[in-house]
């Protein structure tokens, strides 16, 4: 089977749903209406999503939480189990699963996920996320490493991962820096997708765009606006090895959406859970936590709204309209697709399917 066969459905613009798998989903508020992440809502969210031609099922990888006004992102599921469960509920959808590399072994990791991609009939996807969040490495008695190390791990973990994924007949020794004495190791059999299957990154420093060119299909980008996102994609475009790519890094945004019949209905309800009912506490935990690791730009952590709402990503606040606008907005910037978080993604999922996927399909960009 080709690589990435279930993103490849001839929409200009690709939508999945992100950030589902823990309490709260993308926001930090206090509000009753917060997503409570049960496993019957996640489930039916996917049917849902799948059955109506979204592209992907994109969760965080959470395991410890974020000490709020209220407990924040303690109920949790873990992504691989995940997207092994999803692939009996689900037919044409890509489930993803986030892999830690610092935490979870390329060994185990690929014959999970060659697991997942024969359950599933070759939809499995892997968002490689080399680690920056310490309190999770506690858990595990891990010690971070520093910023562009993490990443120099991340290539050894991939170089172990993706050979065991294509089917590595032969088994072979890998001795590196991270990862020493690995011994005749060996997968049969190898992912369904070949050479292995589509993986997305998560990147902002020089170090982690150049880790995202040299293994990922598609990279999610946080925009601060629209010319933040045109110089992003332009700077992309020009990163060392762009051009020896076979097929160009596709960058993804990551949104949330808070879409209601009219604007001043959504700005409304955005206003009452992402400003009214913040919890600042955890948002102060939040910047100090991503400040200390230097991920994103300096502005994003004064827009308090914004990481309350939908954890910095890129607003989608209006009516149908106006959700839709925005998305061929990004698309004309250079984006490839959106993962789209909600406040509940059982409640809010269908007007963005019935309302707002039509007039992305009118322009042109969904079939």
């Amino acid at each position: 089977m080709d690589k990435n066969i279930f993103m490849q459905d001839g929409s200009a613009f690709k939508v999945g749903l992100f950030g589902y798998l823990h309490d709260g989903g993308v926001s930090l508020t206090t509000v009753k209406e917060r997503w409570s992440a049960t496993w019957d809502d996640i489930a039916r969210m996917a049917t849902y999503a799948d059955e109506n031609g979204l592209d992907f099922l994109l969760p965080y990888a959470r395991w410890t939480g974020i000490p709020g006004e209220i407990p924040q992102r303690t109920w949790s599921f873990e992504t691989l189990a995940h997207s092994a469960a999803l692939a009996g509920r689900t037919k044409r959808i890509g489930v993803f699963s986030t892999v830690h590399t610092p935490i979870i072994h390329p060994v185990i990791a690929a014959k999970m996920m060659a697991t997942i991609d024969h359950a599933s009939h070759g939809r499995a996807g892997v968002n490689i996320v080399c680690g920056w969040n310490q309190d999770d490495f506690d858990m595990f008695g891990i010690e971070g490493l520093p910023h562009d190390e993490r990443y120099r791990h991340g290539r050894e973990w991939f170089e172990i991962w993706s050979r065991l994924m294509s089917g590595s007949f032969e088994p072979f020794d890998y001795d590196g820096d991270h990862f020493k004495g690995i011994r005749k190791a060996a997968a049969r059999p190898g992912s369904v997708q070949r050479p292995w299957p589509l993986v997305i990154s998560a990147a902002y420093s020089p170090a982690g765009r150049a880790f995202a060119m040299e293994t990922s299909d598609y990279l999610l980008t946080v925009a601060e606006n629209l010319d933040a996102a045109r110089r992003e994609i332009a700077a992309l475009e020009s990163l060392e090895g762009a051009g020896a790519r076979a097929e160009p890094l596709k960058p993804i945004a990551v949104c949330y959406a808070v879409c209601r019949e009219t604007r001043e209905e959504a700005e409304a309800f955005h206003r009452y859970y992402a400003e009214e009912n913040a919890d600042n506490v955890a948002v102060d935990y939040w910047i100090a936590g991503r400040q200390t690791n230097a991920m994103l730009p300096e502005a994003i952590y004064k827009m308090r709204t914004r990481i309350a709402g939908g954890n910095t990503n890129f607003p989608l606040v209006g009516s149908p309209k106006d959700v839709a606008d925005e998305l061929i907005a990004l698309h004309e910037a250079g984006f490839s697709g959106a993962g789209i978080g909600l406040l509940d993604y059982v409640a809010d999922l269908p007007i963005l399917v019935e309302k707002v996927m039509p007039i992305l399909a009118k322009a042109g960009l969904r079939v």
